[in-house]
């Protein structure tokens, strides 16, 4: 996930001589918010840098303005986050701005007639038939419908018939259900993802009156990751070549085209496995480009189709169509096929799983048992930085927003980083200049 937007506030004179206005600005999901905090500074007592007033001596007004500004901060992250991450106008937001501020008076309690609403997971199933019925994106609402189900199971084991309301829902319930997922031995990314719909759920619930609690909300309500990682699982651009040469015939043959199709234009499975011959167009220097809009982001992408010396034909022998095949069946097939090939490589396996603290699990595991669809993506862009392509050129044609994201996708930095350090080796050995520790002999490569 990205980081969070940032609070700024500004002088509405900077260069005034007398006091002036303090605004905030606070730029989310494409919206800009500016917000009167009602205060006023001179320039001269106003770092512009900290955007916050110098720390003066025996100036306790500088202080104390200080402090608004340091929790009308604060109340922008609360209000970002407790809207489903910035999914707010910035009319309402004002309005929660002026309630924590105080200039508007807070709402009475809702008092929601038990008898009348529905349950918590009533709703569960109203909403997702609410999001169907939007036309919510399918990979989205079956992310909803996926958790709400982990909830009623959650709800029946440990709640019984009774179930739970909304506002059983705060840290204390946390705690129960990251102990619920444990036992079901949940992997931390999914374990995390159950915690985020349930609060998703209830934001939606509370924003339609449902309840008026908040005991859910804050920092930390995921459980935090650990660093340890395995082995990045690719295809190089030799074991791809080696696929493209096998000869196949029937289901084998057929997996091995989409993985040579995913891994020759780097897209995700939603998109690459659809690619019909619209997709595709000739620019009028006679080169063939994909053009794609991603299903989950709605980025639009143009790749070139001659990046790597097998994608051509395999494109041409099926008309610059994908053949159509399941994710389960073509990732059973990637499976096969890579064992075939002689994939074989044991690589380091870590998994994290839920707990009140992650617990993490390493094995080793051959390569061939760990490839999926996802690796035709992190393929074609580990093969093209490999390759020699910057990280400016790969963006565009993997939809990644910022060059942080794509370097921590392809998980290459720290690899490149030994790898540059064993060659410099390699070289000083050769040249008769390595040195190694104290140890100041020249040795003879």
């Amino acid at each position: 996930m990205g980081k969070l937007p940032k609070p700024r506030f500004n002088l509405k004179a900077p260069n005034a001589d007398s006091e002036t206005l303090i605004f905030l600005v606070f730029r989310y999901k494409g919206k800009r918010l500016q917000y009167s905090t009602g205060l006023n500074i001179n320039p001269q007592d106003w770092d512009s840098r900290a955007q916050r007033p110098f720390a003066r001596e025996r100036r306790n007004d500088l202080f104390v303005i200080k402090r608004k500004l340091d929790d009308l901060a604060t109340y922008c992250i609360d209000i970002f986050i407790a809207t489903e991450y910035g999914q707010i106008s910035t009319e309402a937001f004002k309005t929660e701005l002026d309630i924590k501020t105080g200039k508007m008076e807070t709402p009475e309690p809702l008092k929601s007639d038990p008898d009348t609403r529905p349950t918590f997971l009533e709703f569960l199933d109203l909403e997702v038939a609410e999001m169907k019925a939007a036309k919510m994106k399918r990979g989205s609402w079956k992310v909803f419908e996926l958790h709400a189900g982990r909830l009623k199971k959650f709800a029946a084991d440990v709640y019984g018939t009774r179930g739970f309301t909304y506002e059983d829902v705060d840290w204390n319930f946390r705690l129960e259900l990251i102990d619920w997922l444990a036992k079901q031995d949940a992997q931390l990314e999914y374990g995390n993802k159950t915690l985020k719909v349930l609060r998703q759920f209830l934001e939606r619930a509370r924003r339609k009156k449902l309840h008026s609690h908040t005991d859910y909300l804050g920092e930390g309500w995921v459980v935090s990751k650990k660093k340890a990682e395995g082995q990045l699982v690719t295809l190089s651009h030799d074991e791809l070549g080696i696929l493209a040469e096998m000869k196949l015939a029937g289901f084998l043959a057929k997996v091995r085209d989409i993985c040579l199709i995913g891994a020759g234009t780097g897209q995700r499975w939603s998109d690459f496995s659809r690619y019909s011959q619209d997709h595709f167009y000739r620019t009028l220097k006679g080169v063939t480009i994909l053009s794609v809009i991603s299903t989950k982001t709605d980025t639009p992408v143009k790749v070139p189709v001659n990046l790597f010396p097998w994608l051509l034909p395999v494109l041409e022998r099926n008309d610059y169509a994908t053949p159509k095949m399941s994710m389960q069946k073509f990732n059973d097939g990637l499976k096969q096929l890579c064992e075939l090939a002689g994939f074989d490589e044991r690589l380091l396996v870590v998994e994290q799983y839920i707990g009140r603290k992650a617990t993490v699990k390493k094995s080793f595991a051959p390569k061939y048992e760990l490839v999926s669809s996802h690796i035709c993506r992190r393929s074609f862009a580990t093969n093209l930085y490999r390759m020699g392509y910057s990280l400016a050129q790969i963006m565009p044609m993997t939809g990644h927003a910022t060059e942080s994201q794509l370097r921590k996708y392809i998980g290459i930095d720290g690899e490149m980083n030994a790898e540059e350090i064993a060659l410099q080796i390699m070289q000083q050995k050769q040249a008769g200049t390595y040195r190694h520790g104290s140890d100041l002999r020249i040795v003879n490569g």
